[in-house]
């Protein structure tokens, strides 16, 4: 009943920007309106807009965003990619590339990290002194990956955020999440706000890093809203696309401390080699059993058009690499 309660609200708060848009931009032959239930819950499938290219766009919800109704989501002819997630958007012409399965639920591992990370940025303040808590300090879910942070560390919120997504520490998020919303459940209820706003809604999150969670799930759509609105903070691209970073704070006793975290992504670390003209804007790694490997980019193309690139439930990091390679050869 609560799921249930969930997605009426989604429905309510959907429908009603729908309609305000329509309100405001008026309706036309061209606009065609399909029918909207809780059986049938995407926003791709609330609007079409008629035409003879492949390009679909809304003014709505999120300004300059690629709406992609299903019946349009393809790979070109002769690519094969086996990962169960793919999409690849222009998005300075909010053009569709390529895409397969992109309204799959899937779950997202770290790729969590980047709505974190767009609520932290949002409503944080980056200069706050946070204080390191007990549950923060003590994660024990096998295959979390951690910082290392001890109850009573002292770090500012933007050193926090720079770990949180370098390194991938879930101690980090918990961290992040009980400073701006006092608790993690707070926060993951702020985090699914925010990400309705988006236009996400095939996306649910209970948790601020995306340890596996049957609550917990998104789709590879979900994952590139999300990553077209962070990168117009230039705080988030000045973090996300840097190899290595030194945290410098305090301990519980004031002692001095510094970490060295490396990036996750194995391209920035020079151990994967991007195509030929294609540089990164942002981006962020996800790994668990249950999410398999997983990695969505912002880069800037071959054409030096910006791309966003998503990668979701590869089998592997070799076969994760490999296809997204397949996908930045296609920026141009």
């Amino acid at each position: 009943m609560e799921r249930d309660g969930h997605m009426i609200k989604k429905i309510k708060t959907l429908s009603a920007l729908l309609a305000a848009s329509l309100l405001l931009a008026g309706c036309s032959d061209e606009t065609l309106l399909l029918s909207y239930s809780s059986k049938n819950n995407n926003m791709h499938k609330i609007t079409s807009f008629v035409s003879d290219s492949n390009t679909y766009q809304s003014g709505f919800l999120s300004n300059g965003i690629c709406v992609i109704p299903e019946n349009k989501v393809s790979l070109p002819s002769g690519v094969s990619l086996s990962s169960q997630g793919i999409l690849l958007v222009n998005a300075d012409t909010n053009e569709m590339v390529m895409s397969k399965k992109i309204y799959d639920k899937l779950y997202p591992a770290s790729l969590t990290k980047l709505a974190t990370a767009l609520v932290c940025l949002k409503y944080g303040n980056l200069d706050d002194i946070v204080t390191v808590s007990y549950a923060a300090s003590h994660i024990t879910e096998p295959g979390a990956k951690l910082c290392f942070l001890q109850e009573g560390d002292k770090i500012d919120l933007r050193t926090l955020l720079t770990a949180f997504i370098v390194y991938s520490g879930n101690d980090a998020g918990i961290a992040i999440a009980e400073h701006i919303s006092g608790s993690e459940p707070a926060f993951a209820e702020l985090m699914n706000s925010e990400l309705l706003g988006l236009g996400a809604v095939d996306t649910h999150f209970v948790n601020s890093h995306g340890l596996p969670n049957d609550n917990h799930y998104t789709t590879a759509y979900d994952m590139y809203l999300v990553m077209n609105e962070l990168i117009k903070y230039d705080e988030f691209n000045s973090i996300a696309s840097i190899d290595s970073f030194t945290a410098q704070f305090n301990d519980a006793t004031g002692k001095p401390v510094k970490k060295v975290f490396e990036n996750t992504n194995k391209y920035l670390i020079g151990e994967r080699s991007l195509p030929s003209g294609v540089s990164i804007i942002a981006s962020k790694t996800g790994t668990t059993l249950a999410a398999g490997s997983c990695l969505v980019m912002a880069v800037n193309g071959i054409d030096n058009n910006r791309y966003i690139a998503v990668v979701m439930k590869a089998s592997d990091s070799n076969i994760l690499y490999s296809e997204m390679s397949k996908l930045l050869e296609h920026t141009k």
